[in-house]
């Protein structure tokens, strides 16, 4: 008996389709299959989608597909056309049979030699075609479109295997490209006609999902700047990703179209770098930025240094020069100063913002900050009168990743209603840098080819800078070449290797990613603590995995 498919026709199935149905099944060996019912969609026509159907399709391993169109009741061919005559003796106009069987076979055997799980693997095989005629005693042929060879009628039923040989042999041999199908070739045909075990959604695909409803939840923390509009000094303490920077942006951009001059700050260069890019009607700068620009303005030397250290420098003598600059330059102050990251300002900066202001300090100053990321032991904007907010809950990180990440400051999540769970984090601890370049290069891997992540949404932060990692030696993870944060060859070009930026937490500061691996190296100079784990964690939306070395691993301490 042949494999039928469907396993039993449908309820509406025609009663000269039904009879044909049931001998298929019974006179045609096991290795055939029998697919009753075949749609498909002609080429457009005339600019509109036609929609066809095959009765049968016959799949014979040994010499390959052949289309039966079936025509019940009696048929006859007219120099006016096609008939078919029913139970009740009227006859009714029927299309070509041969044309449509040919039509059919045709659309089919296009679709298969394009489908990924059969052309696309190499398969090939015949397909022809006949007609079937069950309530019909023929004539012989039906003229030299419908020779008698490729009709199956109402006799062809007594012996059916026999009939259905005689329409393969019809076609013979030397039709298309003679080859026979295997066994698994068949497999695949029949699987691509008519099943499909659609593939897992890729994260790249579950990641827009999750966005979509992120976005929609962050919307909902813009209300906060209604309700404080009318305070014009205000500091919005909230946690990672309760959407500060999103908020500070929209705040400089609010004040912006009243035609306020603003000034947004951050410390970060990196961080700086990513906001400017969407600012049309205000300024953006760090604050050691800032301090440059307005004391190279005032006629002072501003001389950064070239080496590590001068702390000084930085926490003194660059605000110094700010205020000296101001008192040369009193149009240079600002209607308006937003600040983001505002845990990384010192003291002292604070109030050189309050002097950056018109009207003696009287402008408006808004600060978003958070306690948590005060990993350099700086000053919250608390010398300043100024009204306090809270931002309670995160709506940038999926749950997954907000429990984490709450879990290592030993506070207890909180997540709107709504926020996508997200992917697992995923944990892997390496005994040896050599074994954590590998699994994190091979996971690297199977995001970009398995799960379609760009490479540019995947940021490895590190807590400690990239020549002094496992990936010292060339600067590559598997395929993937490492840039910092703001290197200028980071984008990718026709010819080049795919870039993933490799930077330290410190730096990645404010900003975020799709995927977030997180390297928790021992041996670096600050200490690896919860606390600067959390800053390298929350800058995950969607997927964090934390690549851990054993204290023992091998690494040496920085120098």
């Amino acid at each position: 008996m042949a494999r039928m498919i469907p396993a039993s026709p449908a309820p509406e199935t025609p009663r000269s389709e039904g009879r044909l149905y049931e001998r298929f099944r019974t006179d045609l060996p096991d290795a055939w299959t029998v697919i009753h019912s075949q749609r498909f969609l002609l080429p457009r026509h005339r600019g509109f989608a036609r929609e066809g159907e095959l009765d049968f399709l016959i799949v014979d391993p040994a010499r390959g597909a052949l289309g039966i169109e079936v025509k019940g009741g009696g048929v006859r061919r007219s120099r006016d056309g096609w008939f078919s005559k029913d139970r009740d003796g009227e006859e009714h106009p029927i299309k070509d049979p041969g044309r449509q069987a040919a039509a059919a076979v045709h659309a089919i055997r296009g679709y298969l030699e394009q489908a990924p799980g059969f052309g696309g693997r190499g398969f090939r095989c015949r397909f022809d075609w006949g007609v079937a005629f069950p309530d019909t005693v023929s004539p012989g042929d039906f003229g030299p479109g419908i020779p008698a060879e490729v009709i199956l009628d109402r006799s062809s039923l007594l012996d059916l295997r026999r009939a259905v040989d005689r329409v393969f042999e019809y076609w013979g041999p030397s039709r298309g490209d003679g080859r026979t199908l295997s066994p698994e070739a068949a497999d695949a045909l029949v699987e691509t006609l008519c099943e499909r075990h659609p593939p897992a959604a890729t994260l790249a695909l579950r990641f827009r999902e999750e966005e979509r409803e992120i976005l929609r939840l962050t919307e909902h923390q813009k209300v906060i700047l209604e309700v404080l509009a009318s305070h014009s000094r205000v500091a919005v303490e909230g946690g990672a990703g309760t959407g500060k920077t999103v908020l500070a942006v929209e705040k400089a951009r609010r004040m912006a179209t009243t035609g306020a001059r603003v000034l947004l700050l951050c410390f970060n260069r990196p961080l700086a770098a990513h906001l400017r890019g969407g600012a049309d009607d205000y300024e953006v700068e760090t604050f050691h930025e800032f301090c440059g620009k307005l004391a190279r303005r005032a006629g002072f030397a501003f001389e950064e240094p070239t080496s590590p250290g001068h702390q000084d420098f930085w926490e003194t003598t660059a605000p110094n020069l700010l205020v000296n600059a101001l008192e040369r330059l009193p149009e240079a102050r600002y209607d308006a100063i937003v600040v983001d990251e505002g845990q990384d300002f010192m003291l002292d900066w604070w109030i050189c913002l309050d002097l950056s202001l018109k009207d003696g300090g009287e402008g408006t100053l808004y600060a978003f900050y958070d306690p948590n990321q005060n990993i350099s032991n700086r000053d919250l904007p608390k010398a300043l009168e100024i009204s306090p907010a809270q931002l309670p809950h995160n709506c940038r990180n999926t749950a997954n990743i907000a429990r984490y990440i709450a879990g290592l400051i030993g506070e207890e999540a909180r997540v709107r209603p709504g926020t996508p769970d997200g992917a697992p984090v995923e944990e892997m601890t390496c005994g040896d840098p050599a074994a954590l370049a590998r699994q994190v290069s091979e996971r690297l891997e199977r995001l970009v080819e398995e799960d379609e992540v760009r490479p540019q949404d995947i940021g490895i932060i590190s807590t400690r800078r990239l020549e002094n990692s496992p990936f010292a030696e060339n600067r590559r993870a598997g395929r993937f070449r490492l840039v910092g944060l703001g290197d200028p060859h980071a984008a990718k070009s026709r010819r080049s290797r795919p870039r993933i930026v490799f930077d330290t937490l410190e730096r990645f500061k404010g900003l975020e990613r799709d995927v977030v691996v997180l390297l928790d190296l021992p041996g670096s100079r600050r200490a690896v603590t919860a606390a600067r784990l959390y800053v390298g964690a929350s800058r995950a939306k969607h997927l964090l995995v934390v690549a851990r070395l054993k204290p023992s691993g091998g690494v040496p301490p920085v120098g």
